[in-house]
């Protein structure tokens, strides 16, 4: 998998928010070019693109929770031998 950029480091609210605006525009250039040719090089790219959107997604969330959200934290447990009957 893919390391996914954290865009809290470094941008502000406005150059994630613009950053989101421009790969969204993008992904749908690249979904209609990949619907004709069917390419995986476009499939790759939609796939970077994702990558790009979601690490937006991301720090939107972290910038104003109230707007965009709260993280989804996703807990495990474990458990380990046997259990009784």
């Amino acid at each position: 998998m893919e390391t996914v950029p954290d865009f809290t480091i470094g941008f502000t609210q406005e150059e994630v928010e613009d950053i989101l605006d421009a790969q969204k525009a993008e992904y749908s250039k690249t979904l209609a070019s990949f619907s004709e040719s069917n390419s995986q090089v476009i499939k790759r790219k939609i796939e970077d693109i994702n990558l790009i959107i979601a690490a937006c997604q991301r720090a939107l969330r972290k910038f104003d929770p109230d707007t965009y959200g709260t993280q989804s934290k996703v807990m495990t447990s474990r458990v380990s031998g046997t259990l009784q009957k």
